[in-house]
């Protein structure tokens, strides 16, 4: 089982990373709604692994809401 999905803000204020176990990646924060898009599109198309998306979903979700808070 694959470990826990974070999201977050990376010191220069416009980027933000995905990580999971030894894989991350960073993106640039205009970008965050296109990879929620992403990977919702993802589960759309792939229904035998449709729960393995879920985690990365919600953890850009909460993060996205958690930029909009912090405007």
């Amino acid at each position: 089982m694959a470990g826990k999905c974070t999201v977050t803000l990376l010191e220069d204020g416009a980027s933000f990373r995905i990580a999971r176990d030894a894989w991350f990646n960073d993106y640039p924060l205009e970008e965050l709604d296109g990879w929620i898009d992403f990977y919702k599109q993802l589960r759309a198309d792939h229904s035998k692994s449709l729960h393995s998306y879920d985690e990365t979903i919600r953890a850009l979700e909460d993060f996205a809401e958690m930029q909009k808070r912090r405007g």
